[in-house]
């Protein structure tokens, strides 16, 4: 968003401008609740944060990230249990 508006979004005479954390924390909480298979890493995020104004892309971002990684590959948990142990 800071590329396509570097400026931010204006919005009924006010400016909102992109907040790179906001990103950083969004791909983080996708990238653990791909890999568990898990929706609820978006409640632990938001706990760990605080921040409730991020909670509706942190979960959708999570929930988006679940989806694909069910389609492509079984979750961390499965591939544990399917894994013999020597």
């Amino acid at each position: 968003a800071a590329v396509v508006l570097p400026p931010g979004i204006h919005n009924n005479g006010t400016l909102y401008t992109p907040v790179p954390g906001s990103y950083a924390v969004a791909g983080a909480a996708a990238l653990s609740g791909a890999a568990t298979h898990t929706i609820s890493t978006a409640m632990i995020v938001y706990e760990l944060t605080g921040q409730i104004n991020f909670i509706f892309p942190i979960l959708f971002a999570v929930i988006v990230a679940n989806l694909v990684a069910q389609c492509l590959q079984p979750s961390l948990y499965d591939s544990l249990i399917r894994t013999p142990l020597h």
